[in-house]
């Protein structure tokens, strides 16, 4: 398993600047792939639901490294009204489109239980209130008003964000809500690249167990990474070691999900500081965990074998004419 944080010579500097991850709608908290950077991780939560944030305080997730707070983000302050879902997760400031979802399978979780206004705030104001500091990464979760979120996070995003991953609609579950060509507009203007996507499709009740596995592409997880040119103009903003920093985690959080391929040019990009022998560790970390991982030789007709056991695999396996179809998880993994 590869060490995110790359070589023992950068212990010192993961120390005195720790990878800061934000997950706004903290519901269920940070993705499996997160635990790799447990050593030097601190997590900042937004959770807007009373009720669950109770229950995460209960469960002592709130702890020195991990904070969670009870407020709704927006790009901007304010009243907004929360129209509370059966299903608690599905919550959002968007009423439910009716006319589309009610199409679907198990649409009663979208009913409206109770509606309720909650004052919102921006994240930058958010993080200068509680004295939170260069944050790196935003993950944003909130059923329809990621994009007010990322709008509200300008300066962080400019500043100090090195990746984003974002829930995106790509079809209109809630009335009136961006969907995914307006938070990549957003994101690709403020200089961030789209790496990847997890896709969710729903197939509809009338024809639930008829044709293919897959229905409507409706929502997805979208994964963006800072582009080198912003990354570099985002680290010329600091000084000393903490500039380095920004480096080294955006290698690092590019390993965390898989991308040992842009981490490699992140780690030889001359426009980025790093000394020559930084440089090294980096590229010898990275190649000698890859060729450790790959552990099956490669034979004449490999790929050909492994073409006809997943033809068998796909003969075989059993269709539980499920609905609701979704990629297994967001990133490069094998």
């Amino acid at each position: 398993m590869i060490d995110v944080f790359i070589d023992p010579s950068f212990e010192p500097i993961f120390r005195a600047h720790p990878l800061v991850l934000v997950d706004v709608g903290a519901r269920g908290g940070p993705r499996p792939n997160w635990r790799l950077a447990k050593r030097h991780l601190r997590y900042v939560g937004f959770e807007p639901d009373r009720d669950e944030f109770t229950r995460l305080a209960a469960s002592g997730a709130i702890t020195a490294e991990h904070r969670i707070l009870n407020v709704a983000l927006h790009n901007r302050p304010g009243p907004v009204r929360l129209h509370v879902a059966r299903s608690g997760g599905l919550s959002s400031i968007f009423e439910p489109h009716r006319e589309f979802i009610d199409k679907f399978p198990d649409a009663g979780r979208f009913d409206t239980i109770d509606s309720r206004t909650i004052e919102a705030d921006r994240l930058d104001h958010q993080l200068a209130l509680h004295g939170i500091d260069g944050i790196d990464f935003i993950k944003a979760d909130t059923q329809g008003s990621e994009a007010f979120v990322l709008e509200g996070a300008s300066e962080s995003l400019r500043s100090c964000v090195i990746g984003v991953e974002v829930e995106v609609g790509f079809s209109e579950f809630y009335r009136d809500q961006p969907l995914f060509a307006d938070v990549d507009r957003f994101m690709r203007n403020a200089g961030f690249w789209l790496f990847d996507i997890r896709p969710c499709y729903w197939k509809r009740a009338i024809g639930q167990a008829e044709g293919g596995p897959r229905g409507q592409l409706i929502w997805g997880d979208t994964l963006y990474f800072k582009c080198p040119a912003r990354l570099a103009e985002t680290a010329r903003g600091f000084e000393g070691t903490r500039r380095i920093a920004t480096v080294l985690k955006a290698i690092s959080v590019a390993l965390l999900y898989g991308y040992a391929d842009y981490a490699l040019e992140l780690a030889h990009d001359r426009a980025l500081p790093l000394e020559s022998d930084q440089r090294t560790r980096i590229d010898r970390h990275i190649r000698g965990a890859a060729a450790r991982r790959d552990g099956m030789p490669s034979f004449p007709g490999r790929r050909g074998l492994a073409g006809a056991v997943h033809r068998l695999w796909k003969l075989l396996r059993e269709r539980d004419n499920g609905w609701s179809v979704s990629g297994a998880e967001i990133g490069n993994f094998d």
